[in-house]
């Protein structure tokens, strides 16, 4: 058991970055998931996920202004992963949804990752499992609180110095 004198929080983090640091290599994983930005890649799983969107539900869900988003979708439109359609309704909304070569690549990464999920889930016993997910809720949860209180303290009021012009 370790005291509080022994916890050294920089020394713990580091353990675990040396331990983890293989999931960093690109020959653990396909080298073409790592071509993505972390913005493409949430776009994608967003549409994956949902078929079809329009380009204001990939802004909320990757938390960027709509301009943001509209330039992640033109790179995924290059890489030839998702298209653009017009609604046949209402020509103003464009919906965009994952191309043939789209789908594929999110399937094919989805089982390389599932892969691994199911091997080390295997490898813990019913308890285990139960306490790992718990454990997983809950620094997901305190991560969530402490960048909710960040956002609630105050900010300092930016004052407007006026300037009279002649």
């Amino acid at each position: 058991m370790t005291t509080n004198k022994d916890f050294n929080i920089e020394s713990i983090i580091f353990k675990y970055i040396d331990e983890f640091k293989f999931l960093l290599f690109p020959d653990q994983w396909s080298s073409v998931f790592l071509d993505y930005s972390k913005n493409e890649i949430l776009a994608m799983l967003l549409i994956y996920r949902k078929n079809k969107v329009n380009m204001s539900e990939v802004a909320e869900y990757i938390n960027a202004p709509l301009n943001t988003a509209t330039g992640v979708i033109t790179r995924l439109e290059k890489k030839m992963i998702v298209e653009r359609t017009r609604d046949t309704e209402d020509k103003r909304i464009v919906m965009i949804n994952l191309t043939q070569n789209g789908q594929e690549f999110i399937r094919d990464e989805k089982k390389q990752i599932e892969y691994y999920v199911k091997k080390v889930y295997s490898s813990l016993t019913e308890e285990e499992k139960s306490v790992a997910i718990s454990i997983v809720n809950k620094v997901i949860h305190t991560l969530k609180m402490g960048m909710d209180r960040s956002e609630d303290e105050e900010k300092p009021v930016k004052k407007v110095k006026r300037i009279i012009i002649e």
